[in-house]
């Protein structure tokens, strides 16, 4: 891997410029030779291009490579080892300096005195490495290697990821997936026959797009009417019995309990399924026939309810082993077809002249990806970073990289110069994802912690490094090599491109035993995953030998690490032992001086080994949610290197002195305010002026007359949970608390602020009428939650930014009011700009809510009121008789009013409304809709008469157990819509009612002559499930 070499030889090679030049370098006495082995990386780097080109057919380039990166590996540490060893003979000398001439401090002496050898040890292993490079830079020769000109590291532009866009992907190839998925639904559904459990089988090669598929025919309109349940489960090469039958346990509102065999697991979701009527579930990805054969066939059979499983697999070998029912083979892109989806994702609708230009070289582009629509997408991503001119498109199509035969062949061509065309930096990261599992999620925060503390990515002025990082993985996404965001911000890889990854890394990388059993001797491994696996003891101790382990990952593993075992691990710079059993983390964690990154999240460890203040280049540390941790020792805040700290939900009754210290901290959570004398204090965080994302937990009463917080200029996160002493708080406890919330004041860079568990009467001063706006101009979403004694809410309204805001649990409010929209609405003439979502939840004393006659009466268009609300959610608020009229001029779409008793009409709703839910609203009696309404549920609104205007209805779910007949008004609107008889409707009606009623809508009951006509129909009782799809009939009997 020379250009990765290449990056680390960057990246050193900078350092050790400025590096020289420090005194800790002149105290070691060791510059002369770290120049000379600057000067030698510049020249051995100059040959890394051509030793790139050349590994794969010359095996002993690859050797040379190989030496040239044991070597390097030696640099990283002695750098480490400089910078630690040369701090503590600066601090040793600076404490002799301020020792008086006549007394003699002994303890400094003695230091100065074992320095001795130590700076020659050091020397000594420099003039080594320096020697192992001569030889390697010599041995070019014999290889025949030439230089080239060192190209430069390419700068990180920092983009605002959190910016989302609510564009659908149109690129996926169209057709083809439409009328296949149609056609396997058609299968899927069609066929009547007795045998309610049938497999399906999706086959084809890797990339071709059976995934794609599969998730077409999953979110298909018509699978999501006739089945109750739908369950996807990704399989892969590796995977655990019993964990696949929890999956879909899980997925079919099962509860295994404590279950933890394969029989007990089997009976549960044969009795799970039994129990929700209808299943369909997908196994993709299926390397294996005893997935179906051994795990799943029994128990699906057994529960006698309609089951329908579709599996995808590359082996058709596999398929008929399965007696599937159906086999759709998913066949190559036709060339035409292969240049329409690369066209569609290059360019737009406005360049097909430039386009049309250049479609001769894109045909001979997209027949070099041989009508894999997994190879065409990585290509776009690589040719998004280069000219769209014919000139870039013929160089393109003479890379060396399409010409690379000593590759497994489905990783050749287009996906292996998918990886050559990244950048040096970019290639360590993306190898990186080879320690993770099949489907594994990656969530960008992990991995740009974990990239920062492998030094892979090296810092630029202005922007914090963590950024970068996640830079790089959005850059990744960008290109195609990670499949897109899922709705909580983590991506996944396909499995080809994973296995690319392996390929690429197998000379230094395991995941679990994969690599280690085919490895030599002569293979050291640097990073390892023995994460979910058995055995994880056996894996490590077969390389812990060779004393080259830089990384270990064994999250959720059966490994113990004892104090022998961690001893051996003195390279290590990443240590995850996360959702382990480990009690006891051993005092020679001390030992483990290169340190960057340790995890112990949800552990049962009972202490931390005072040696940990040893790592002091420790950046990361993780102790949350160890449940068994109460205390920690005092030396922990003297690593000052720690970028990010985090002791969420773990029970420590105080953070030690010093916290203060921590000057590179960004992220700290679970920070406990405490009184004792061998606390921090809470105004000692004012100190951290790098800090990003903090949480405050235990706060009751004011410290010090000291304002916290308001001079952090980067603080964009904050959570503040207050504590009381009693479940009550009386007036002093009240008082005290609101004298301390007045002097925590934020920053202006705020953006992300929740308050937990406010026990005062009253909010902070900074929080009135006619300041908030000023202290917050950047807030951009607010919680307030569990707000136990303020009768009245702060003024929100002219918060220009706020785009969230939830508000929970105000047990004491009886009304919002026009104070709520702040003082300055008739001035500024709107309130809440620009807020999207607003929740209310359990304000169990509201009564009214009102923006206020005067306000209300002045609204469009001269007042804008919520000008960009979207959804607006409201529960358990009993009390409440209406909504502000004010409502109707926002644009508001989603509308959930559950729980509020009182409430007796909805009216004056927003003319762009689409989608209202209404539960257990007692005394509900009219709603009036607007035309634009899409979507509609109520569930146990047993007064409502009138719903009026649902002329553009495309669903309507009730949902009533009780009542014996279905309400007149929905009556009503299902006459109407028989009278429009129009063929081309896909109304879905949802009905979850009583078994009487369930009987009147079947053929041959009262209503079926007002339900034969509804195109889509899912109707269930607890004795009962019915499915009509196009006007076909499906019962499914579930009890007896």
């Amino acid at each position: 891997m020379a250009m990765i070499l290449d990056a680390f030889m960057s990246k050193f090679s900078t350092l050790l410029a400025d590096f020289v030049h420090e005194e800790v370098i002149m105290q070691l006495g060791v510059k002369d030779e770290l120049q000379k082995l600057r000067q030698r990386m510049r020249s051995i780097q100059c040959l890394l291009k051509d030793a790139e080109k050349k590994k794969f057919d010359e095996s002993t380039i690859e050797l040379w490579l190989s030496e040239l990166k044991d070597v390097m590996y030696d640099v990283e540490d002695i750098f480490d080892l400089c910078r630690i060893e040369g701090t503590q003979l600066l601090a040793d000398l600076n404490t002799e300096s301020k020792t008086s001439s006549v007394c003699c401090d002994f303890s400094s002496a003695f230091s100065c005195f074992t320095s001795v050898p130590l700076r020659h040890e050091i020397g000594n292993r420099i003039k080594n490495i320096n020697g192992r490079l001569n030889q390697i830079y010599e041995d070019r020769k014999r290889y025949k290697l030439e230089k080239s000109t060192i190209s430069k590291t390419p700068q990180i532009t920092v983009v605002d990821s959190r910016q989302t866009s609510s564009m659908v992907d149109p690129f996926v190839v169209g057709r083809e997936v439409e009328v296949a998925a149609n056609s396997l639904v058609d299968h899927l559904l069609g066929e009547k026959v007795d045998e309610k459990c049938r497999l399906f089988a999706i086959t084809g090669m890797g990339g071709v797009g059976k995934t794609t598929l599969a998730q077409k025919i999953f979110n298909h309109p018509k699978i999501q009417t006739y089945f109750n349940i739908t369950v996807w489960v990704c399989v892969s090469q590796t995977y655990l019995e019993t964990e696949l039958l929890k999956q879909v346990i899980r997925g079919a509102k099962g509860n295994y309990g404590d279950s933890n065999t394969k029989a007990e697991l089997q009976h549960i979701l044969r009795d799970s399924i039994a129990s929700v009527q209808s299943l369909f579930l997908i196994l993709d990805d299926v390397w294996n026939s005893d997935v179906w054969v051994n795990l799943f066939r029994v128990p699906l059979y057994n529960s006698n309810r309609s089951v329908r499983v579709l599996i995808t697999t590359r082996d058709e070998n596999i398929v008929n082993k399965m007696h599937a029912t159906y086999i759709h083979s998913v066949t190559y892109l036709s060339e035409e077809s292969s240049w329409d989806m690369l066209r569609r994702r290059l360019f737009s609708e406005e360049q097909e002249e430039l386009a049309n230009g250049l479609k001769e070289l894109g045909l001979m582009i997209v027949n070099k990806c041989k009508g894999l629509p997994l190879a065409i997408k990585v290509i776009v991503g690589v040719l998004l970073s280069k000219p769209r001119n014919k000139k870039a498109w013929k160089i393109f199509l003479n890379d060396n990289a399409w010409f690379i035969y000593n590759l497994p062949g489905e990783l050749s061509g287009a996906l292996y110069l998918s990886f050559e065309d990244l950048p040096a930096h970019l290639k360590q990261c993306f190898l990186y994802f080879s320690l993770y599992r099949e489907d594994a999620q990656l969530d960008p925060r992990k991995f740009a912690q974990l990239w920062v503390a492998e030094g892979f990515i090296t810092n630029q002025q202005d922007s914090l490094i963590e950024d970068l990082a996640e830079e790089c993985f959005n850059e990744l996404l960008n290109r195609n090599l990670l499949l897109p965001k899922d709705y909580d911000g983590k991506c996944r890889m396909h499995d080809l491109i994973r296995s690319l990854t392996i390929f690429l890394s197998k000379e230094e990388t395991s995941f679990g035993a994969l690599n280690v059993r085919n490895s030599t001797r002569s293979i050291k491994f640097r990073r390892i995953t023995v994460a979910n696996q058995e055995g994880a003891v056996e894996i490590l101790d077969s390389i812990v030998d060779q004393g080259a382990l830089r990384t270990l990952l064994a999250s959720s593993s059966d490994l113990l690490l004892d104090d022998e075992r961690l001893r051996r691990l003195s390279h290590l710079r990443v240590l995850d032992i996360s959702h382990t059993q480990i009690q006891i983390l051993p005092d020679s964690i001390g030992k483990l001086v290169h340190l960057r990154y340790l995890n112990l999240n949800d552990t049962h460890i009972r202490a931390i080994p005072k040696s940990i203040e040893q790592l002091t280049n420790l950046q990361f540390l993780d102790i949350s949610f160890c449940k068994k941790l109460g205390q920690l020792p005092s030396g922990i805040t003297r690593l000052h290197n720690l970028r990010c700290f985090d002791i969420l939900e773990t029970p420590v009754s105080f953070i030690p002195k010093g916290i203060e210290k921590l000057q590179q901290l960004n992220y700290l959570s679970g920070f406990v305010v405490a009184n004792n004398v061998s606390s921090s204090k809470l105004e000692e965080l004012n100190s951290l002026k790098q800090i990003r994302s903090l949480n405050i937990s235990n706060l009751k009463s004011p410290q010090s007359e000291t304002t916290v917080l308001k001079e952090l200029p980067n603080l964009s996160t904050l959570m503040l949970g207050f504590s009381m002493d009693s479940s009550s708080p009386i007036e002093e406890q009240e008082m005290m608390v609101e004298e301390l919330f007045d002097k925590i004041i934020p920053p202006q860079s705020l953006e992300d602020f929740t308050i937990l568990g406010f026990f005062g009467r009253r909010f902070p001063n900074w929080m009135d009428l006619s300041s908030f706006e000023i202290y917050v101009p950047n807030l951009t979403k607010l919680v307030l939650r569990d707000i136990k004694s303020c009768t009245q809410l702060p003024s929100l309204g002219q918060l220009p930014e706020l785009k969230d805001l939830s508000i929970e649990d105000a047990t004491k409010m009886k009304k919002i009011g026009q104070e709520f929209l702040g003082s300055d609405v008739n001035s500024t003439r709107i309130a809440f700009p620009k807020l999207e979502q607003l929740q209310i939840l359990n304000f169990p004393e509201l009564e009214e809510w009102s923006f206020g006659t005067e306000v209300e009466q002045n609204t469009s268009p001269r007042l804008k009121l919520l000008p960009c609300l979207q959804k607006l959610t409201i529960r358990k608020c009993p009390l409440l008789k209406q909504l502000p009229e004010g409502l109707k001029y926002s644009p508001m779409k989603f509308l959930e009013i559950a729980g509020a008793r009182r409430l007796k009409s909805v009216e004056n709703l927003s003319v762009e409304i689409e989608e209202l839910r209404f539960s257990y609203c007692e005394n509900l009696k009219e709603v009036y809709c607007a035309p634009t309404l899409k979507r509609l549920e109520v569930q146990v609104c047993k007064a409502l008469s009138c719903v009026k205007k649902l002329d553009s209805l495309q669903k309507l779910s009730f949902n009533d157990f009780e009542e014996k007949s279905l309400p007149e008004w929905l009556l009503k609107f299902l006459r109407q819509r028989g009278l429009q008889n129009d063929s081309n409707d896909d109304f879905l009606l949802d009905l979850n009612c009583s078994d009487e009623v369930l009987q009147k809508c079947v053929k041959g009951g009262s209503y079926w002559d007002l339900i034969q006509h509804i195109p889509r129909v899912k109707m269930f009782s607890m004795s009962e499930f019915i499915n009509v799809v196009n006007n076909l009939m499906f019962p499914m009997q579930i009890f007896n």
